[in-house]
């Protein structure tokens, strides 16, 4: 075998195959690498890596079309399997020799990973995976190349039968996308090479797959054995006919009367022989096929069961956070979810990481669907409010009846971008947002939002855009007039006092006084326009949560433009500030761009108010810069507390409570949809109703590779001009020196 594999290799590069194999790939490669990497300073190295991949199909039938249908055109073939090597010796060390000039080929595409090392980041792990799949493919269309090699008739035949069979594999590919049979195109999928390949271009390593190429290329080198074995046996048959007939016609001119059944019976052996050879063969071959394949469907099935692929990926975007396997460690409902992509169309890293969820915990379930065929799950889950969407995610608890819709565009958080004055595409939160509504779909009761009304707030109408935001993440939204005297708050809901310009009575100062002790908690908004001096029962229940109002609006300083609106001073950009219950993952996510109009301020607590009162812990949410002053230019300046945060202790349980000082932050559609507000305001409930979900945060992933930081393309472009310029150097001087011989 030994012997085999070395000829082999020196005959590909004693002869132009190997250097046209290699100047062609190389030459494709470096065309593919200046427009994927060079000429977008992207360092996105798998998506180049599986553009290469496609290469395979291309180039290795020229890399196995001479192995074996060579011997048989220059009838070579007789004398090598009657060699001493033995046929596997043969298979495999032809094979190893395509092999290492596959290697060979993937040492000299390290090159362009280098390129972008030279210029960016590279991530070793990551790149390590992607090139496993990408010699795991290679090695498996080598395989079954092969094999076609052994029954074609001469190098031409060999390639075009190779260069068909690898394309009917990519045609199958395509076609499992348009078959709606379920069974057959989860048969397209196992079987497909290209489908294997995905998970290591994702950066997961997956043990499966791999135990699939393997399986694939043991196959077929097994059946390559066997199409050898059948060619020598028939040819040992075929001698042994013409022997035979050649005595026949010797005994007839001697005239042997007993010739025929001596000579009958010398043959018999010989077919018996053969035949129970090739039975023989054919049932052990079919055996160890059946069993390989068995074995691959067994791996595939525990490996996605049990979630046993490793993330290697530059972001870890499937890999599971310490949080959320508490989560599921103590879910106490099954929740399926329905994944509405079209086939061809699907988020691979989002399907991953539903598998690694099922994985976690049995009591998750998931399924694709396509919307276009499933138009009653569409009506099924859709409200007057929302509808699933293409691409989004339907997470549905039987046990509860309750259901959350995730759309796209709630896989990825936003930042605010200060010079272009609109949000941008910052990170993906593919784990924070599913995580959440499988929370909150399993959740016991459903918060109420009791929004107040009877004292001059803002109405229905004014607050719509606010109701329908809790809406949509599965808040009930009511609105109740506290001087029904048919009603008393429930301590386990809130209540929500939209900038009230009349006061409580006393039979409501009465009620609000009972639910604040009772543990019950308070959303308040104050516009510059409400005078505290008219409404002392509203301004008492303020100074219970430690909140001091300011009178007057809050300026901007026309020197520290980053921190208004255009021209405006009074259109604040303020500063987040770090709290534990409210901001403190909203800054980590670098979603801090709240807007605030016409905003009033409160007295920041100070530290020896806090120690007076171990009951009360006030914290600042937002406040205004250093430079801002209050009310005209000789105000008192900075900075002022726009947005508290509090928690009261009393005998009955916490009480919790959140104001700000300009309402239009909660409530106009425009700021909602072009700052991180609304991301505010529930992270605001979530504290005010004690909830877990704050606990449920986890860190946003890189959504985008670093680009590379290249100045100029010139230094890349001679390098990867120069990989296909050596291979045809080298082949130059090899084989004019070999010709001269």
């Amino acid at each position: 075998m030994k012997a085999i594999w070395k000829r082999e290799t020196q005959g590909y590069f004693y002869s132009p195959v190997g250097y046209v194999f290699l100047g062609v790939f190389l030459a494709v490669s470096s065309v593919l690498f200046y427009l994927d990497i060079l000429n977008t300073h992207s360092g996105d190295l798998p998506a180049f890596i599986m553009h290469i991949s496609n290469l395979w199909m291309l180039l290795c039938p020229i890399l196995t079309m001479r192995l074996l249908a060579e011997e048989r055109q220059k009838k070579t073939d007789q004398l090598l399997l009657t060699s001493p090597v033995s046929l596997p010796g043969i298979v495999i060390g032809k094979y190893l020799a395509a092999v290492t000039v596959l290697l060979i080929l993937s040492a000299f595409s390290l090159t362009y990973a280098g390129i972008v090392a030279m210029y960016g980041t590279v991530y070793p792990a990551e790149l390590a995976v992607n090139y496993l799949g990408f010699i795991l493919m290679g090695c498996a269309f080598a395989a079954m190349d092969l094999f076609l090699s052994g029954c074609a008739s001469n190098p031409v035949t060999a390639a075009a039968m190779a260069f068909g069979a690898n394309f009917l594999l990519w045609m199958l590919d395509q076609l499992e996308l348009g078959i709606r049979a379920e069974w057959i195109g989860e048969t397209l999928k196992f079987i497909s090479l290209y489908h294997r390949n995905e998970p290591f271009l994702m950066g997961q390593l997956s043990f499966a797959s791999a135990f699939y190429d393997l399986a694939f290329i043991a196959i077929f080198l097994m059946l390559t054995i066997y199409r050898l074995d059948r060619r020598r046996n028939g040819s040992g048959m075929l001698a042994a006919i013409r022997t035979r007939r050649l005595a026949r016609k010797e005994d007839a001119e001697e005239n042997e009367t007993e010739a025929p059944r001596d000579r009958t019976s010398g043959n018999e052996p010989t077919k018996r022989l053969s035949g129970m050879h090739g039975s023989t063969s054919v049932f052990i071959a079919s055996a160890v096929a059946v069993s390989l394949i068995l074995l691959s469907v067994a791996a595939n099935s525990l490996e996605k069961r049990n979630g046993w692929r490793a993330d290697y990926s530059f972001n870890s975007i499937t890999t599971h956070s310490d949080t959320t396997r508490e989560l599921l460690k103590d879910l106490q409902h099954d929740v399926h979810i329905w994944a509405l992509f079209r086939k061809g169309y699907e988020d691979a890293p989002l399907l991953e990481l539903l598998d690694r969820y099922a994985a976690e915990n049995h009591r998750i379930t998931w399924e694709q669907a396509d919307p276009a065929m499933n138009p009653e799950l569409i009506t099924r889950f859709s409200g007057t409010l929302d509808a699933p969407e293409e691409n989004g995610l339907i997470v549905y608890c039987e046990d509860t009846d309750r259901w959350r819709l995730l759309k796209p565009t709630d896989y990825v958080s936003y930042s605010f971008d200060l010079d272009a004055g609109e949000m941008i595409y910052s990170g993906l939160i593919y784990e924070r947002s599913i995580s959440k509504a499988i929370w909150s779909v399993t959740r016991d009761r459903i918060p109420q939002v009791v929004i107040v009304q009877g004292h001059q707030e803002r109405d229905a109408d004014t607050v719509e855009s606010f109701k329908t935001l809790l809406e949509l993440n599965r808040y009930e939204v009511v609105f109740q007039d506290l001087g029904d005297r048919d009603y008393t708050p429930d301590p386990r809901d809130l209540l929500v006092f939209f900038s009230p310009q009349q006061d409580l009575t006393d039979e409501e100062a009465e009620k609000v006084t009972a639910f604040a002790r009772a543990g019950g908690s308070f959303l308040f908004t104050r516009d510059y326009f409400v005078s505290m001096d008219r409404m002392p029962h509203f301004e008492t229940l303020l100074r219970y949560f430690g909140f001091h109002c300011l009178d007057g609006l809050v300026y901007a300083d026309a020197k520290e433009p980053d921190t208004y609106y255009q021209n405006q001073l009074t259109w604040l950009y303020p500063d987040m500030c770090y709290t534990v219950d409210i901001t403190g993952d909203l800054m980590a996510s670098g979603m801090t761009a709240v807007f605030m109009p016409n905003t009033t301020a409160f007295e920041t607590p100070s530290t020896d108010e806090q120690y007076s009162d171990n009951a009360l812990t006030v914290f600042p949410v937002l406040q205004s810069s250093g430079t801002s002053h209050l009310g005209t230019k000789n105000g008192e300046t900075g900075p002022f507390a726009l947005a508290l945060q509090a928690r009261r202790v009393n005998g009955n349980g916490v009480s919790r409570a959140f104001i700000t000082g300009n309402s239009e932050m909660l409530y106009d559609a425009e700021i909602l949809n072009s700052t991180n507000s609304p991301q505010l305001l529930i992270r605001a409930m979530e504290f005010l109703l004690d909830l877990d979900a704050s606990d449920l945060d986890t860190m946003e992933r890189e959504a985008i590779r670093p680009s590379i930081t290249l100045g100029n393309v010139r230094m890349g472009t001679v390098l990867i001009t120069a990989l296909p310029a050596a291979v045809l150097l080298a082949a130059l001087l090899v084989l004019a020196r070999r010709r001269r011989r």
